[in-house]
């Protein structure tokens, strides 16, 4: 049998910092293949080709926003590691408005909007080992100033605070320590710790939502979430369970 490993929990220690850089996921990859140990981060000024979910580029505009990803070397089976998405999400609102001030609200599964206008992006690619998640790259995106090209779609940290400009360094202490703290109840095999709270932070609840995976299109009220992340719907044909797909607000055209 072999050992299993325990991983660190020091998320964000050592922090590599860069210029521009294709995507800080693709330099968290090969610190992996290096070798690096759970918590090491990538944090850089610009993107060229950053990454967001089914291939979509997140729009990394220079020194607008905080680019980061993270090493987690969980090993752990990859149906408790499921939770880690809505965790995160979790976790960044914890960090960004832990009074609830802002009203940051997380669209499943992987959006932090406030207003309906999206304010930060997870990413989490994972290696696996048979039914074990081995290693994962947890990638991050918050707008921290104004997108002219994307007015109406996005929103900043700079227009919720009406500050000038917010250090990438000043706020990711806070994200660090709200992260290792859900990510060590995933760890203990306490989900519902993990996502606690999700009930006053999951946006579109009890509104009419549509789900899109692929070429499946499913419509109904959005009850809530469970312990393993998957999303509830209430459907004309009864409740179903979803685990993947995008959310949109609303009935969507044909």
């Amino acid at each position: 049998m072999c050992e299993r490993i325990v991983p660190n929990r020091s998320l964000g220690t050592p922090i590599v910092r860069m210029g521009t850089v294709t995507s800080t996921m693709d330099i968290a990859r090969t610190l992996i293949r290096h070798g690096a140990n759970e918590g090491a981060t990538v944090i850089a000024a610009h993107q060229s080709q950053g990454r967001g979910r089914a291939g979509r580029t997140w729009d990394s505009p220079a020194s607008t926003g905080l680019y980061c990803s993270i090493i987690l070397r969980p090993h752990i089976p990859a149906a408790d590691f499921q939770p880690m998405s809505i965790a995160v999400g979790l976790a960044l609102c914890d960090a960004l408005d832990p009074g609830h001030r802002n009203n940051l609200e997380l669209k499943w599964p992987n959006d932090i909007l406030v207003q309906g206008r999206k304010l930060a992006g997870i990413l989490i690619a994972t290696d696996l080992y048979g039914p074990v998640v081995e290693s994962a790259i947890l990638g991050i995106g918050i707008n921290l100033l104004p997108d002219p090209a994307q007015p109406s779609l996005a929103i900043s940290l700079a227009e919720l605070s009406n500050r000038s400009a917010i250090p990438a360094s000043d706020l990711f202490p806070a994200i660090a320590a709200a992260l290792r703290a859900r990510y060590s109840a995933i760890l203990d095999g306490n989900p519902e710790r993990a996502l606690q709270g999700w009930s006053d932070r999951l946006a579109y609840r009890n509104q009419l939502v549509t789900i899109e995976d692929g070429p499946h299109r499913l419509t109904g009220i959005l009850l809530g979430i469970d312990s393993a992340g998957s999303l509830h719907l209430q459907t004309p044909s009864g409740p179903k369970l979803i685990t993947s797909g995008d959310l949109n607000r609303g009935p969507q055209p044909s």
